[in-house]
């Protein structure tokens, strides 16, 4: 996971968490200029994830 997160600038979270637990988990394990790359796109209003959704939240994060 560190290598992962190290060889890229940005790694989207994407999870059905409305607490973003997997986040949280992931910054536990991280150091503080890895952690600064981590994006949460997180989806909980009840509905099975889609793509649309991830896709919608991505585009608005990156400012497409």
């Amino acid at each position: 996971m560190h290598d992962f997160v190290a060889s890229h600038e940005r790694v989207y979270v994407i999870e059905q968490n409305r607490d973003a637990q997997m986040l949280s988990l992931l910054k536990l394990d991280l150091a503080a200029e890895q952690i600064v790359k981590l994006r949460s796109i997180r989806h909980f209003n009840g509905l099975p994830l889609d793509a649309r959704t991830v896709t919608d939240h991505l585009v608005t994060q990156e400012g497409i």
